[in-house]
């Protein structure tokens, strides 16, 4: 009886780690999304700038380097999502542990689990980085046909 309700607290346990990897999954699939459409973009302004009657390379070159620094941060987003959700998976291998060998391993569970909120946030900072300079290459691209104001 004994085991059945050790299994029983490692599923109760072993669910908030799930729940954080499910959601944390939805902003690495947003995240991979946006990279490719940077990726994209920037290989469509490459093939561009490579004609030789290119009209406004100064503004592409802008939009290039924007386009760069975006692949980038995000890159760096995508890996902190993924070092969250590495630091959670191992949070569940740590409860099993805890639960089946009775052994104190509390520590390193609150480790792992600050680790991952911390690639969380790292990811979110990156994130909130990219949509601002996504907004700034926006604004390149319509300064021309709305005016200055």
């Amino acid at each position: 009886m004994e085991a059945i309700n050790s299994f029983v607290d490692f599923l109760h346990s072993s669910v908030s780690p799930i729940v954080l990897i499910s959601g944390v999954g939805l902003l690495l699939l947003s995240l991979n999304q946006r990279l490719g459409r940077t990726i994209d973009r920037s290989r469509l302004i490459l093939s561009e700038l490579n004609n030789p009657q290119c009209a406004a390379r100064d503004k592409k070159l802008v939009q290039l380097r924007i386009l760069y620094n975006r692949s980038r941060i995000l890159r760096f987003s995508i890996v902190s999502i993924s070092f969250s959700i590495l630091t959670s998976s191992l949070i569940i291998p740590v409860l099993l542990a805890m639960n089946f060998f009775k052994t104190n391993l509390k520590q390193l569970g609150v480790v792992l689990f600050l680790l991952s909120v911390l690639g969380m946030i790292l990811s979110a900072i990156s994130l909130l980085i990219d949509v601002s300079l996504t907004l700034k290459a926006l604004d390149l691209e319509v300064k021309n046909h709305i005016g200055k104001g």
